[in-house]
């Protein structure tokens, strides 16, 4: 599915699959897929294949779980992947997520995917889509879902891109696919 005509870049917001919890001493950081996550990142790779979401970038986490989830996605991809990994989107708030997706000039990139973690990437999701509140209650009100990915489109680039005017076009979760 491109992107609609008039839309400058689109966005993928990704929550990671589901992770098993921590075992004793072991770092948050460091929590793997658990078999459900897999099965969860799977499904969202199938669907995403299905419909041709195929990102020109991806800004991905440091953290464990995000890295398994996108090596589940890159299994079930054609492209070779432009991939930029960043502690800032596991340790900073939902400004680390809006800083990647203002720092986007370059024209040839029409389309991103960002994998992370809740609550920043439904603060994301929120900022956004903060001139329709309406689309993310209905789209995000119960929560962002494990291995979820949203898709919006923005019709500006940079700054502009962030201040709210993104338009939804889709919620795939694991359950859909």
């Amino acid at each position: 599915m491109d992107p609609a005509p008039n839309t400058v870049l689109r966005i993928f917001l990704v929550r990671h699959a589901h992770a098993a919890w921590a075992l004793p001493g072991m770092r948050d950081f460091d929590r793997p897929l658990d078999d459900r996550g897999r099965e969860e990142a799977a499904r969202l790779a199938a669907a995403m294949a299905v419909n041709a979401f195929e990102p020109d970038m991806i800004y991905c986490s440091n953290a464990r779980r995000c890295l398994e989830t996108l090596g589940i996605l890159q299994a079930r991809s054609s492209a070779k992947l432009r991939i930029d990994y960043s502690d800032a989107l596991y340790a900073g708030s939902h400004d680390a997520y809006l800083d990647q997706i203002a720092s986007k000039h370059d024209k040839a990139i029409r389309s991103i995917m960002i994998i992370g973690h809740n609550p920043m990437i439904e603060d994301t999701a929120q900022v956004l889509l903060q001139n329709d509140p309406a689309t993310f209650e209905t789209a995000l009100g119960s929560g962002f879902p494990t291995a979820g990915v949203l898709i919006l489109d923005c019709d500006t680039r940079g700054n502009s891109a962030i201040k709210g005017g993104a338009r939804f076009v889709g919620l795939l979760s694991p359950v859909d696919a």
